[in-house]
């Protein structure tokens, strides 16, 4: 029985290990995201190219927004990441987990659209009217455990447990918009342009003292209610008591709940 035990709780630290950063980040339910620094450049029917400023920290929640069950989607609209340029349209960016270690996850955000509308796009502190038919974005982050904190952003955000930064240069953080300048009624080669936002340099913060920390009630204290909520919802599928996020409650999650008894985050 011993052996038993000492198997389990070996077990349910190997999970913990493999698993905590992106579970951790699912239940976390949001990034805090900020724009540091970047350039643009826009070429064909128009030639301009600039820096671009830092912005306000976002807050992103994270969703399924593609149904394959794992809440790591973001809904991007290009105003509130960009205000100057003027363009009202939302990109619905899909997370894919590229790697992960017990020490760091590398995840990628990636999306495509097809707008087809025209916009008054602000350009040099003109705002020029632009038929947009194409936007592609990706952001690729290093996300790293950070010890649990106050949001650096803003103290009255949500505790944080995550820290992550660009990761994978131009090839995997971009922007690109292309469409027809002045909106013609018929598109026309000499009024084609194309933008493209790069060298970006961003940050996030995410996470914060959940489950994977076995604090799955949200009270920020690992103790006797945490072990009650697992216990009285043993053997289903709740994932309010699922600490590490596997999908059951079971050995594994109380173990979690025992090992980090006592720990907190105020």
């Amino acid at each position: 029985m011993a052996r038993k035990v000492l198997l389990l709780a070996f077990s349910a630290m190997v999970a913990l290990s493999h698993a905590q950063i992106i579970a951790n980040l699912e239940q976390g339910g949001s990034v805090f995201w900020k724009f540091l620094s970047g350039q643009y450049s826009i070429t064909g029917a128009l030639t301009l190219s600039g820096d671009l400023s830092a912005a306000d920290p976002i807050e992103f929640s994270l969703q399924d927004l593609n149904g394959d069950g794992r809440k790591l989607d973001i809904r991007l609209c290009i105003q509130d990441l960009f205000p100057t340029l003027g363009i009202q349209y939302c990109l619905d960016l899909i997370g894919t987990v590229v790697s992960e270690t017990a020490s760091q996850a590398i995840v990628r955000w990636a999306a495509e659209g097809t707008p087809n509308q025209c916009v008054n796009v602000n350009l040099s502190g003109a705002e020029v009217p632009v038929f947009i038919t194409r936007i592609r974005g990706a952001l690729q982050a290093r996300i790293t455990p950070i010890a649990c904190q106050n949001n650096p952003y803003n103290p009255n955000w949500s505790h944080v447990t995550l820290l992550a930064e660009d990761d994978g240069g131009d090839a995997n953080n971009f922007l690109t918009i292309e469409g027809y300048l002045f909106c013609p009624n018929q598109p026309l080669d000499a009024l084609f342009a194309r933008a493209q936002l790069f060298n970006l340099d961003w940050e996030a913060y995410a996470g914060g003292f959940t489950g994977v920390f076995g604090n799955v009630n949200g009270d920020n204290v690992v103790d006797d209610a945490d072990l009650l909520e697992i216990l009285f919802n043993f053997g289903t599928n709740n994932p309010a008591a699922d600490a590490n996020g596997d999908g059951v409650v079971d050995d594994a999650d109380l173990l979690l709940t025992l090992f980090n008894f006592g720990q907190s985050c105020n």
